[in-house]
């Protein structure tokens, strides 16, 4: 008897049904992404179709959003410079007249819009509104008026140039994994979980700081580990400009993310130069 059909002759194939060859049921992958889950959420039928994975940045839609979020980064970043030159000059005219209240005053305004425009970006769900474009430019500029005074004490103590080489440092950390990641389309995501127990971590030892005041090899210790963490957030963020951000259509909310992270990455590469000096 001929194993391939039934008593009545009919063919049969072993409880499959033949849908031809299973390669062509997706579009060949291209070299050099990673497409990650294909049924992701928010992942379109419509890059599927076309031959493009999630994250794939030789999709023009994708690229062309991709784009538009580092723009936004270029422009929030030139606005936290500004910002923080400014924010010197205040601080010295401050400290030269002995009027700490006011600069008291300037520290406490750029804490609430730092808290208040970060909020309003992250949590609101209008991707495109004008409010929330320009709070990426208040979030900014508060970062830069925040540093200020630190900025101010390392130029006084003759430690210009470590700022320059904080600055380069956190440039070519921060550019390199950006490069790396939309290069090779690589998903970070993965990170988030341990990412947000690390923040949790960060938090409660910033506590314990204020009411037990940490020795300095514990306290450069503690400022590697955030630097190492914001490298992992950086990983992070960038996987989800192309992913999660291009899918809600969320610029902005892309851009302030990246920028956030690379001002963390400069305050502590900038803090450790300086041998912990805040």
């Amino acid at each position: 008897m001929n194993y391939n059909q039934d008593p009545y002759g009919n063919q049969h194939n072993q409880g499959y049904q033949s849908y031809g060859p299973v390669e062509n049921a997706y579009p060949p992958q291209q070299a050099g992404y990673d497409a990650g889950p294909r049924m992701a959420a928010g992942y379109t039928d419509q890059m599927m179709a076309d031959g493009y994975y999630e994250g794939d940045l030789s999709s023009p839609a994708v690229a062309s959003f991709a784009e538009k979020v580092y723009a936004y980064f270029a422009s929030a970043l030139a606005m936290a410079t500004a910002a923080s030159v400014g924010g010197v000059y205040a601080t010295q005219q401050f400290i030269a007249n002995e009027d700490m209240a006011s600069l008291g005053t300037m520290r406490i305004v750029s804490l609430v819009a730092f808290f208040g425009s970060f909020l309003f970006v992250v949590l609101t769900r209008k991707s495109n509104s004008p409010l929330k474009t320009g709070l990426l430019y208040v979030f900014s500029g508060a970062c830069g008026v925040m540093i200020a005074p630190m900025l101010t004490y390392f130029i006084a103590s003759g430690m210009g140039m470590s700022i320059v080489f904080a600055f380069g440092i956190a440039t070519t950390i921060w550019g390199g994994i950006t490069v790396y990641v939309l290069a090779t389309g690589k998903d970070f995501r993965g990170l988030g979980g341990y990412l947000f127990v690390g923040i949790l971590l960060v938090l409660g030892i910033i506590l314990l700081n204020i009411f037990v005041p940490f020795p300095t090899p514990i306290a450069r210790l503690v400022m590697i580990g955030i630097l190492i963490l914001f490298v992992g957030y950086t990983l992070y963020d960038t996987s989800r400009v192309t992913r999660d951000y291009y899918h809600r259509n969320d610029a902005v909310g892309a851009a302030l993310m990246l920028f956030y992270d690379f001002f963390i990455l400069f305050k502590y590469i900038l803090l450790i130069l300086g041998g912990g000096r805040r």
